[in-house]
Parts: C-alpha cells; structure tokens; sequence
C-alpha cells in the first residue's frame, strides 16, 4: 500500500502517465498530475477522486525549470511533502540524424533529459528534509539498445539511465533514503503509438507488424508498465537502487 506517500507524476493526462498516476492513487498514494494538457489532467483527476483515491491537476511544461519548481511546490502546499516522483512526461521523433534539425534536438533534449535532470534535482531536495524518497524515470527500450530511425529520442533515453545511475550511486542520497529508479519499456498502446500507426499508410498492418517483433504478438498495456512503477514508489523496493527494469514483453531479450 502506498497511504501517506504524496508525489508528482508527469505527463499524466493519458498514456503511461495516466496509467501509472491511477495505480498509485488506487493504493492510497496523493498525486499531483503535472501535464500541459492540463483539462485532460484534470478529467483523469476527477475519475481518480470518483474512485475515492486523492489527486489535483497542476498545469506544467516540463520543458520550463519554473514549471517543473511548481509543480513539486504544490504537491508540498497541497499534500504536505513530497516522497515520490514519476518523471514521464516525454517526445518521440522519427527523423534519422542527418535529417534532425538543431530545434528539433533542443526540443526533444528539453523534454526527455534536462526535465528529468530538474525533476530530480529539485524533488531530491524535498526528499532529504522528509526522510527519503522515490523517484522513478521513465526511460525505454532505446535506453539499452538503438534505433537508427529515432537517433535523438535513443540519445534522450540512454542519457535518461545515466543519470539515473549517477543519482543512484550517491552516498549523499542513498544515506538519506533516496533512491532512483528507471523503467524501461517496450512499445504500448498509448496515444504517442496510435499516432505513429494513423500516419502510416496502412495503420492495421502497421499494428500488426509492430505486435510481431513481440514474442506473444501484442505489445503492452500502459496498466502493465504502472504495476512496476507502483513497486518502485513503494517501500516494497526499498533496497533496489540503481536499477532498469525492462518491461518489453520480452522484446530484447531475441536475436532474431
């Protein structure tokens, strides 16, 4: 059960970040839904609060440091602390590198790493003064392996666990009871997939070929990856430190 823990959640409008922000607050966690699509963050927190769990939407580019201040600031005004952190929010392009332009480098780098580098530095703070705390990155397949077809987004992902390590390996946090996290997954069928498959020329095929590269021929449910991100938040883990846990169906695990 996670009663009395109170975190941030990000990208938390749809996808994994709503998935993820449901779970916690099913086992009695207070979370903050930090989306930029902030009407949509404030539907998943009315059906949160319908299901009797505890949430409130706050309004976040997490591409702004401002932002990112803000919303683990009001998850301290609103519920009393801070003991967790899921660092979700993110952006896929599909551009191979000699196409990839200077803005589109900075952006993606905005969203996928300096946020999750912001995230961390300003909850770790809140975090030392409450006795500890668990964040919890959203990293990726591409974090161990690559794809020549999304260069700057494996870049993002592989700097996702790096960071991640280096958070982990600090006496100075893990003295004080931090720990960091990452979770790395598959493909699932979240709104980011199902805009991949609409542009393709052939959306169902493109579906189909896609559960292929899986050994059980579907690809995950965001509800899947939530059940590991509610054990990394929880005290249940609280001596893994430093870990990568792959939730790809078994995707890296084939040759061929």
């Amino acid at each position: 059960m996670l009663t009395g823990k109170k975190g941030v959640v990000t990208g938390a409008a749809q996808g994994l970040g709503r998935a993820s922000a449901i779970r916690l607050a099913s086992e009695g966690a207070e979370v903050v839904l930090a989306d930029i699509q902030y009407e949509k963050a404030q539907s998943v927190a009315r059906e949160i609060a319908t299901a009797g769990g505890k949430a409130m939407a706050f309004r976040s580019d997490v591409s702004r440091e401002a932002d990112v201040i803000g919303m683990i600031d009001f998850c301290k005004a609103q519920f009393g602390g801070v003991n967790f952190i899921h660092q979700n929010a993110g952006m896929q392009l599909e551009k191979t590198l000699h196409t990839t332009t200077n803005e589109e480098w900075e952006q993606i780098n905005a969203i996928n790493l300096r946020a999750i580098f912001w995230g961390a530095k300003h909850a770790v703070t809140h975090m030392m003064a409450n006795g500890g705390g668990s964040i919890v990155n959203t990293a990726s397949a591409l974090s161990l392996v690559a794809d020549p077809f999304l260069p700057a987004y494996t870049a993002t992902k592989h700097g996702v666990l790096g960071l991640m390590r280096a958070l982990a390996t600090s006496v100075e946090y893990a003295k004080k009871g931090i720990r960091c996290n990452c979770v790395c997954p598959g493909d699932m069928q979240t709104p980011m997939i199902e805009r991949y498959w609409a542009a393709c020329a052939d959306p169902a095929q493109a579906k189909v070929d896609m559960e292929n590269h899986y050994p059980a021929k579907r690809i995950g449910q965001p509800e899947e990856v939530a059940e590991v991100i509610a054990f990394l938040v929880s005290d249940k883990s609280s001596y893994v430190n430093g870990a990568s846990i792959v939730a790809d169906g078994g995707l890296l695990s084939k040759c061929y």
